[in-house]
């Protein structure tokens, strides 16, 4: 009778228990204007990014037992808040990787190309975007498919970080503006002359 009772009561403990829990966003560091809110489930890293500056956003986050289950989703909506309008945004991946490409929507810029790697994913926009981007289907939206992280080898407890850029112009493409100016005005200066 006594055994009888600890199982109901280790059963019910177990039902009234707390749900599954997902990847854990333990951090956001980088700009304190720059926003970080976590939507995961078991099963999927999910954010919203909002960047009131363009500076790189370090995103850390713990595995949890539910998240190596079966494959481990990946979207997240960043939105530009910083009224400039970006033709480039990069995502890097530290102690996890990419096992799988999904979508990348843009709000009204245009996409120009996706380069990805087990590390890393960089976007290129053919017209620069000042709204926001979906990677992966952060909305549920039919015809856009989240990316999947690769989660062989990792537990539960292991930890994640996800670094969100948008990377600094070249040192050529702030420099290639200022050598025409220069050249301009040296070719109006021999005009004068």
């Amino acid at each position: 009778m006594q055994f009888t009772k600890t199982i109901a009561a280790a059963f019910a403990a177990l039902m009234f228990s707390s749900g599954a829990q997902a990847a854990v966003l333990l951090s956001a560091s980088g700009s304190p204007a720059n926003a970080a809110i976590d939507y995961s489930a078991p099963g999927l890293v999910s954010f919203n990014l909002d960047l009131q500056d363009l500076t790189a956003t370090r995103l850390d986050f713990v595995l949890q037992e539910e998240d190596l289950r079966g494959p481990l989703s990946l979207s997240a909506m960043v939105l530009n808040l910083s009224g400039m309008p970006f033709s480039h945004f990069n995502f890097y991946f530290q102690g996890i990787g990419l096992a799988g490409a999904g979508s990348v929507t843009p709000a009204f810029g245009t996409l120009g190309s996706v380069k990805h790697d087990a590390d890393s994913v960089g976007i290129h926009f053919a017209q620069a975007e000042p709204a926001e981007l979906h990677f992966g289907n952060p909305l549920g939206l039919q015809g856009q498919a989240d990316w999947v992280l690769d989660t062989s080898g990792l537990r539960a407890g292991d930890t994640f970080f996800i670094v969100a850029q948008v990377p600094e112009p070249s040192t050529v493409a702030l420099v290639l503006p200022m050598l025409c100016m220069a050249g301009l005005m040296a070719a109006r200066r021999r005009k004068k002359d």
